[in-house]
């Protein structure tokens, strides 16, 4: 008798003969909901701690940018002169006035930002590229830099109340799409993500007061 036939007869006996038949295992069994809530309750954590994270480095990124520009703290070139001897000229009994080294060309100042220190005329000019656009929007942000950069008009003194925005939230929205639009005007590309948070998370908290205001 072949092996396997003999070991199906082994094991299709019955209880009253000494064999026990092989248990039936369902294969349409389905996990029960607390068994998947515990199997993906760690995804879910793990997702949501890491939207939190990318929220609080978004406001610690558009503050970074604000006080960058609302400090406006210039940064000055070290210029070496260099030291010249005039006594061969002397004793060779010139009498010219030799001013070589004395005067120094125009040197551009510079402004520290989160992206690193950037040309204070490119900054300015872009700020006013914004005043002068034809997009209603665009200028009122260049108008809220321009005057973040003189501290006009009792400018915010910071975005950030602790790690969350201001009490002034939308206010201080506004102020975050304003410095990382420019930011991302200037090539920084660290701001470009930020800044599609800000302009969202703008658009739902004007909505919000709209139809709180209502």
């Amino acid at each position: 008798m072949p092996i396997t036939l003999r070991f199906l007869i082994l094991f299709s006996g019955t209880r009253g003969h000494g064999c026990y038949p092989w248990p039936e295992v369902s294969m349409n069994h389905t996990l029960k909901p607390s068994v998947l809530s515990a199997l993906h309750a760690p995804t879910s954590r793990s997702k949501n701690t890491s939207l939190r994270q990318e929220q609080r480095d978004t406001r610690q990124y558009a503050e970074a940018w604000y006080q960058a520009l609302r400090g406006w703290q210039v940064i000055y070139p070290t210029v070496t002169t260099p030291s010249i001897s005039y006594a061969a000229f002397r004793a060779s009994g010139s009498v010219e006035t030799l001013t070589s080294g004395e005067v120094s060309p125009f040197l551009p100042t510079y402004l520290s930002t989160p992206s690193g220190e950037l040309s204070e005329a490119q900054v300015a000019r872009a700020i006013t590229e914004m005043t002068l656009s034809r997009i209603p929007g665009t200028v009122q942000l260049g108008r809220m830099l321009d005057r973040l950069r003189h501290q006009d008009n009792g400018s915010m003194e910071s975005l950030l109340r602790g790690t969350a925005w201001s009490q002034h939230k939308e206010r201080a929205l506004r102020y975050a799409v304003a410095v990382l639009t420019l930011a991302v005007r200037l090539d920084d590309v660290e701001a470009e993500r930020p800044l599609q948070q800000v302009t969202t998370e703008l658009s739902q908290t004007k909505v919000v007061n709209a139809v709180q205001n209502c």
